[in-house]
């Protein structure tokens, strides 16, 4: 028990570290700007005084002002040793208020939420675009997702009663409904190149059999949730027992 308790703790504290360093190289790349006022000193004041008392509001108010005074100055020096040392102050300053309140992680990634990282165009799950035709394709949308919400979405509308047809906002969790709309997908970008029969094989030959099944309520993916939301129940995969290719 001691063993998982210090494991979780050296997990959080290499996650507190992480954040730290990442909002200390952010704020002290624009300190000397104009986000400082907009932005940096009155959140990390808040931050580092931790709602704790007025007292501390502006003991950590001088001591930023402070910080970023020597910043200023030893960047119009060229001292870059010195904004070195000072980025390493600041995200001391905030590992130490991390460490202090549990509540302080969350309050710095409410204000300083980490980048996305940037999501790869995928078709079949997980294929990169790219990859379906050795990187030799020029595609419209960037991958599936983009391709459901920014054309499927908007052109195919139904009564999505639960009788006669239905849907899942969260149609990605559905390993079918990801595989079948990816195949929608890619075969839309191949036969819209096809200016004149193109897009009649693709609503007749692709489309309206892709979409009568996904979109059916009762034997469809997505019968056991509706378009007000997915549900944490999806039906299990098909049984399957071990082939033994023993006679």
């Amino acid at each position: 028990m001691n063993e998982a308790a210090n494991e979780n703790t050296g997990s959080t504290d290499s996650s507190a570290a992480e954040h730290a360093q990442r909002v200390a190289a952010k704020v002290t790349a624009e300190a000397a700007g104009e986000e400082w006022k907009r932005h940096h000193h009155m959140t990390l004041t808040f931050f580092l005084a931790g709602a704790r008392s007025a007292h501390e509001e502006e003991h950590h108010a001088g001591q930023l002002d402070a910080w970023r005074q020597r910043l200023v100055d030893s960047l119009e020096a060229d001292a870059y040793a010195e904004v070195a040392e000072l980025q390493e102050q600041l995200q001391h300053w905030i590992l130490k208020e991390l460490r202090k309140r549990d509540t302080a992680l969350d309050s710095l990634l409410r204000a300083y939420s980490p980048p996305k990282p940037p999501r790869e165009p995928r078709s079949v799950f997980p294929m990169p675009a790219s990859e379906v035709h050795d990187g030799q394709a020029e595609f419209y949308f960037a991958d599936v997702f983009d391709f459901v919400t920014g054309y499927l979405a908007h052109t195919i509308r139904r009564p999505l009663d639960g009788t006669t047809a239905t849907w899942c906002p969260r149609w990605w969790e559905h390993v079918e409904a990801g595989a079948r709309l990816s195949a929608l997908w890619l075969a839309w970008e191949h036969l819209r190149h096809d200016s004149g029969l193109g897009m009649t094989t693709w609503w007749i030959q692709h489309a309206d059999p892709h979409l009568r099944i996904l979109m059916d309520p009762q034997q469809g993916p997505f019968a056991a949730c509706s378009p007000k939301g997915h549900t944490q129940t999806p039906f299990a995969p098909l049984p399957v027992d071990p082939y033994d290719p023993a006679p």
